[in-house]
């Protein structure tokens, strides 16, 4: 549950609870009025009409007399030998007593009620033996200085003063553990990452009851963890890839000088034999350093924002054109096929998309042999536009296959050519950052299948 839900949940019971028994209590001291419950067995009997000796004024002065009875006072009415309405517990309405039998019940709990009586006089002649009264209502309410019991109300207070503090400190006790463990996993993964640790996986409790805003923060630390990582293992890699591939031109760059300065390149010949390969290789590690610069600016994400919109079919057709010139040097056949509409606009990047282009082109190029074909084709369908670079040549095996894109990777066929590696990782790159897919097909000695999907 989250945090921010726990503490409406506590604010809510700290609010709700007082409010509902603020105002259950009015409610529960009119549920429970002794004049209430009389009154409605007053009113059951005068609709009855069972009394008959009853006049207007008897019924108006047991009317007024009910509906005075403060609270907290208990009361019946006596008539004809029975008790004809009460809410004295042990004298329940119809009971048959005599008048002797009440007096005596009156005797016995005196010590713990005060009893008061009245009743309107019957100034008529009364045979003998009958009382001058038509009924007479006895209250009684209990004497200050008596054992007094806790009665319903004070029941009821208690336990909702006991609901409320319970709610509230279970409540606070679950929200404060939920922090309190939620801030001990985050303080150990950040731990964990300030030193140094990216091959511990940070833990965090899986969504669901115990999961919050913390925890997720700790999901996202885990995240980062995984990115740091892979950047470390790729700042790794990448340092590892340069010093292996601007090693051998290096090497071969001092070996020369210090032959041509020891004087084993003593004649004019073979001063300028070794001063032609230093040149040589100069040039090679200068393009190595360039490529290595291109492809750090092209992580950089600022180039993205520039995107602008290209019409495709001329843009495809230029580069089919151009590489058409450039495979006669190398006596290879290229054929294109741009089946796009001219109409059709792409958002782009153009540099880095030539680039990426010829970072293909060279790639077939360079792994065909003379009289090898090489096939360039773009087709435009309602989805999306296809456009492929395949050649005929040598082809890369499955196991080199997986790895084509990773930087500073070199398949077999590649260990005596020139470069660092870093041609089709510049090309996935380029590809990815635009949010288009590129997909590769390749059998050895059969040739090799680039595809580039752009979605519409």
């Amino acid at each position: 549950m989250k945090i921010r839900t726990q503490l409406n949940l506590l604010i809510l019971t700290i609010v709700i609870i007082p409010l509902v028994s603020f105002c259950s209590l009015p409610l529960y001291h009119y549920i429970s009025l002794p004049e209430r419950h009389l009154l409605k067995s007053y009113k059951q009997i005068r609709k009855l009409n069972a009394i008959s000796d009853f006049d207007e004024n008897d019924w108006e002065f047991l009317r007024e007399q009910l509906e005075a009875i403060p609270p907290n006072v208990q009361t019946l009415v006596y008539y004809d030998y029975s008790v004809l309405i009460s809410d004295i517990p042990e004298l329940k309405m119809g009971t048959k007593l005599s008048p002797m039998e009440l007096f005596e019940f009156i005797r016995n709990t005196s010590r713990d009620y005060d009893y008061q009586f009245q009743s309107p006089r019957n100034f008529q002649r009364t045979p003998r033996g009958e009382h001058p009264f038509k009924f007479i209502i006895v209250s009684r309410s209990r004497v200050p200085d008596a054992h007094i019991r806790p009665t319903g109300f004070y029941i009821i207070i208690f336990s909702l003063i006991f609901i409320f503090e319970t709610s509230c400190l279970v409540l606070i006790i679950r929200l404060s553990r939920t922090i309190s463990s939620s801030i001990t996993i985050l303080e150990e993964s950040t731990e964990k990452i300030a030193q140094g640790e990216l091959n511990t996986k940070i833990e965090a409790p899986q969504k669901g009851r115990n999961s919050n805003e913390i925890t997720y923060l700790a999901q996202n630390l885990e995240k980062m963890r995984i990115s740091l990582k892979d950047s470390q293992d790729k700042n790794t890699k990448f340092i590892m890839g340069i010093s292996h591939d601007l090693r051998t031109p290096v090497a071969l760059i001092k070996g020369y000088t210090e032959a041509i300065t020891d004087g084993v390149a003593g004649d004019f010949d073979s001063v300028k034999k070794s001063l032609s390969i230093i040149h040589t290789k100069a040039e090679q590690l200068e393009n190595m350093i360039n490529d290595l610069i291109n492809y750090v600016k092209l992580n950089n994400t600022d180039w993205r924002q520039k995107l602008e919109k290209v019409p495709i079919e001329p843009f495809l057709s230029e580069f089919a054109q151009s590489a058409i010139y450039t495979a006669e040097v190398y006596n290879r056949n290229i054929t294109k096929d741009i089946q796009v509409s001219s109409q059709t606009m792409i958002p782009m990047d153009k540099n880095l998309f030539q680039r990426a282009l010829e970072n293909l082109l060279s790639n077939a190029l360079r792994y065909t042999k003379d009289g090898d074909s090489i096939f360039i084709t773009a087709i435009e369908s309602e989805q999306d536009i296809k456009i492929s670079v395949q050649d005929t040549g040598f082809g890369i095996s499955d196991e080199d296959l997986e790895h084509i894109y990773d930087l500073f990777y070199r398949g077999s066929n590649s260990r005596r050519e020139q470069g660092m590696g870093i041609g089709l990782s510049v090309v996935k790159t380029i590809v990815d950052t635009h949010g288009w897919t590129i997909s590769v097909k390749s059998k050895l000695q059969q040739g090799t299948s680039f595809v580039i999907s752009i979605p519409k």
